[in-house]
């Protein structure tokens, strides 16, 4: 699960720096940012989103290293790992009891300036990429890869990070419900389009994964931006020490995640 939620966030980088309808091609010399978004994903401590931080940020989700982590734990821990990658600028929203609050994700957008959201997993620890008819095509990462890192070069060799074997399928009855759906939005107007579109022809079903509205319920609690804990370090220092994860507050409904 841990690897979709890796999957997830760099399909969300690759829209962010390099747009959505970028490809990449094996044995192509790659743009600047596309080797930057790889080094975020290296298999080392100092990476922002390696699995070493990953599984330490879990501690502070109630979850030892090596335990399994399901949808919405991975959801969180990238939610807070956000919060220290400078470059990358991300606002990830997790939404509560499978509603998204409009109100609540601008007022967010206004302290940090993209909104991204990464999810698309199931139980099982897959990546859904699409679907055809009531087919889901799907990535699956279990599989053992050789460690990867920089070369003397400033590269990244990249050919275990993409699939290069044709993705699998499945039914749509067969997917497990504990899944996590994501959306990316790379500036206001595309939020906008999306709500409008989720308003038209996703909420009009009898049956539905989460709900949109516009204002924040007054039965909840007071919605507050996450914010970066004060601290002196880098992100990769400061989640080395597991006392200060307490910092963070513990997240345990399942909640889908959205923009």
């Amino acid at each position: 699960m841990l690897r979709c939620g890796q999957m997830m966030l760099a399909q969300a980088l690759i829209c962010r720096h390099l747009g959505r309808d970028w490809n990449w091609e094996r044995q192509k010399e790659q743009p600047k940012e596309y080797q930057r978004i790889l080094q975020c994903f290296l298999d080392r401590k100092d990476c922002c989103y390696s699995i070493h931080q990953m599984a330490q940020m879990g501690v502070g989700e109630g979850k030892s290293i090596g335990e399994w982590f399901g949808p919405n734990t991975v959801a969180q821990v990238l939610k807070k790992l956000a919060l220290f990658d400078e470059w990358n600028s991300l606002a990830v929203y997790v939404s509560m009891d499978n509603t998204v609050v409009i109100e609540d994700i601008k007022k967010m957008c206004r302290v940090l300036p993209l909104s991204a959201n990464i999810a698309g997993e199931s139980l099982l620890g897959s990546r859904i990429a699409s679907n055809q008819g009531n087919e889901l095509i799907f990535l699956d990462p279990h599989t053992t890869q050789t460690f990867v890192d920089t070369e003397e070069n400033g590269l990244v060799d990249d050919q275990t990070f993409h699939c290069l074997q044709s993705p699998q399928r499945m039914n749509i009855l067969n997917l497990d419900p504990s899944v996590a759906l994501g959306f990316f939005c790379k500036e206001e107007k595309d939020f906008d389009s999306w709500c409008s579109h989720v308003q038209k022809e996703i909420l009009k079903e009898n049956l539905r994964m989460f709900e949109l509205v516009q204002k924040h319920p007054p039965h909840w609690p007071p919605f507050v931006p996450p914010s970066k804990p004060e601290v002196t370090t880098t992100g990769a220092e400061f989640i080395d020490s597991t006392e200060q994860l307490e910092d963070f507050d513990l997240e345990e409904d399942f909640e889908i995640l959205s923009v």
